[in-house]
């Protein structure tokens, strides 16, 4: 039977629907919202609640998740979250600016929110299996609070200090993770091109130096051609333009992320803003046949 006092979820896309599947599975009850009445369906059936406003939401949860787009979105929900009775706990997963959630976090103190910044290293998939990890910022204290329902929806977690400091921290990882993904499919698409079998070349480079986590999740899907979302590459292009624009901001040229951000672009014209991210192969690949086109 679903605890008594259930957790809210404010956005259901792939990320919220994930978190929220790991509460159901624990026997956690969950309201949910999304300003899209159409997901709800993801959920429907696992015995979720929903919501018609966010404010329905604060008013029955003394924790809530916050898995949105972006800043814009947190600071708009911050008032509505902030006129229950009873402010709740709220728990960020959102990856903004820095200083976007610095000021998001502002706003929560100021509105007697208890605030904690928990960006999630990792594809929806992984935070379904439990095996991303929540990068967690704010006063220990508060955290400590919010131990029991953090431990369900990440049970990998690492506290980075203050807020501000979990987006910086992702903001990085992301960087490199990004630039590998980019790596992997420009390797993927030269192996091809040299006649070698796609499968072989993987494995093959999966037990050498060159090795990362990114060619278990996404050399698979390049490959098959498969670009069903795990995180959808509008996702990945925000962040990389959050992370040049914080380059920019410290004067620091990052040329492989401004390249990569460049074949993020590529892919969403060939294959839309809703594709998995692995789909950035298919910009080097596009790339290749023009130039057969034009040989």
């Amino acid at each position: 039977m679903a605890r008594e006092t259930p957790v809210g979820m404010i956005g259901l896309g792939l990320m919220g629907s994930a978190l929220s599947a790991r509460l159901i599975d624990a026997d956690v009850g969950v309201i949910g919202f999304d300003i899209d009445a159409a997901k709800k369906d993801g959920l429907r059936a696992s015995g979720a609640e929903f919501a018609a406003f966010a404010a329905d939401v604060a008013a029955r949860c003394r924790t809530i998740v916050i898995a949105v787009y972006d800043a814009a979105q947190v600071t708009g929900l911050l008032p509505d979250i902030a006129n229950a009775e009873l402010p709740p706990l709220v728990i960020c997963t959102t990856t903004c600016a820095p200083g976007e959630i610095t000021a998001v976090a502002e706003i929560a103190v100021r509105s007697r929110l208890a605030f904690i910044e928990a960006p999630i290293s990792g594809t929806s998939a992984e935070v379904r299996a439990g095996t991303a990890t929540a990068l967690v910022a704010g006063d220990r204290d508060v955290i400590a609070a919010a131990a029991t329902t953090l431990d369900i929806l990440c049970p990998q977690r690492i506290h980075v200090g203050a807020i501000g400091n979990a987006s910086r921290t992702k903001l990085a990882i992301n960087l490199i993770l990004q630039n590998n993904r980019a790596a992997l499919a420009e390797g993927i698409a030269f192996a091809e091109s040299l006649g070698l079998d796609g499968a072989s070349f993987l494995a093959t480079a999966r037990q050498s130096a060159a090795y990362s986590r990114v060619m278990d999740g996404k050399g698979p899907k390049m490959l098959a051609r498969d670009f069903a979302p795990q995180s959808h590459i509008a996702q990945t292009l925000k962040d990389a333009e959050l992370i040049l624009q914080e380059a920019g901001r410290h004067g620091l040229p990052l040329p492989l992320t401004s390249v990569q951000a460049g074949l993020l672009r590529a892919a969403i014209a060939l294959h839309g803003p809703d594709c998995d991210s692995a789909a950035v192969i298919e910009a080097i690949r596009a790339g290749r046949d023009q130039d057969k086109e034009h040989s």
